[in-house]
């Protein structure tokens, strides 16, 4: 009979919640507090589960398989219907194994030839539709997240043609998450032969403002040379290229550098450049490319960063 005459707390509106859990969400690093915050009401939930899926990483590793088939049991849950929209920020780590791991019984030809059988064996179940790959489909549900960051990191060996058949999928999937999405911030790293039409894209567009090249090299496309583009002004304001070529990535953002090189992309200014990181030792032909590109962008540069320089005659 005394439950009767307890008085139901008042419902706060939702923006004073969301102010509450912004404030949350800002000073709680682990996540425990907001997760502990989602059980109190939906409300509360709504609000807290837009800070909790704001930012996903996805690690190709022995347990990444069921941790994806977790995060795509979440999204597609019906009572989670628009939390793929939650997600700002994704961070993809793609491990490669390599072929030359694998001995048997101190036989390297015959470790080899198991890797092969394994990585036939894959492709065919991939082919037939034998094998669950949950890493895709988890990438799948997020295409039309409105990512603001996207990190795209390979580990382990170098990503070619014998590796993996997830491997290969997953790095598809990422590169055209990031054509896609209308980044801020871009971050690639140990990556090989990737097309430059996607460096073309993501600098011509309006919303980019950090662009981080680590060891990557990339690869002429002829086909996707004639892009619809028009010489613009970047808006990026951090560009960070270390370890790669330079002349190449210049091609990109229609700047000469050989001459025997075309020239299919049009010209980019960086007028909002504020800082610059590159690495060294270069060849010749980059040192006048590097040069003329650093007096381009002085006006505006606050900082800049040379690493592993190497003088000549040191």
């Amino acid at each position: 009979m005394e439950a009767k005459n307890v008085r139901k707390s008042p419902d706060l509106p939702q923006e004073i919640i969301d102010i509450i859990v912004h404030e949350i969400a800002s000073q709680d690093l682990t996540g425990e507090t907001l997760r502990a915050c989602s059980l109190v009401s939906k409300p509360f939930c709504f609000s807290c589960r837009r800070h909790l899926f704001s930012d996903i990483k996805l690690v190709s590793d022995k347990f990444s398989q069921s941790r994806a088939a977790r995060l795509v049991k979440i999204l597609q849950n019906p009572d989670n219907v628009g939390l793929a929209t939650c997600v700002r920020s994704l961070t993809l780590i793609l491990h490669v194994p390599s072929s030359r791991a694998h001995p048997f019984l101190g036989s390297r030809v015959l470790g080899r030839q198991l890797y092969k059988s394994k990585m036939m064996a894959l492709m065919l179940a991939s082919r037939f539709h034998l094998y669950e790959n949950n890493l895709i489909e988890a990438l799948n549900l997020l295409m039309r997240a409105p990512l603001e960051s996207f990190t795209l990191h390979t580990q382990g060996a170098v990503p070619d043609g014998e590796n993996e058949v997830g491997v290969a999928e997953s790095m598809k999937k990422a590169i055209l998450i990031a054509c896609n999405a209308r980044l801020t911030t871009l971050h690639l790293s140990n990556l090989v032969n990737i097309d430059e039409s996607l460096i073309t894209r993501v600098v011509h567009s309006g919303t980019l403002k950090e662009l981080a090249l680590t060891h990557v090299t990339l690869r002429v496309c002829d086909e996707d040379a004639n892009l619809d583009l028009q010489p613009t002004t970047s808006q990026i304001e951090r560009l960070n290229l270390r370890h790669i070529s330079y002349m190449q990535v210049f091609r990109t953002m229609g700047r000469p550098t050989l001459a025997m090189l075309p020239m299919p992309y049009p010209f980019i200014t960086f007028s909002h450049l504020r800082n610059l990181t590159i690495s060294g030792p270069w060849p010749n032909a980059e040192t006048d490319a590097l040069w003329e590109f650093m007096l381009c962008v002085a006006d505006t540069l606050e900082t800049l960063e040379i690493e592993e320089i190497k003088w000549q005659g040191s």
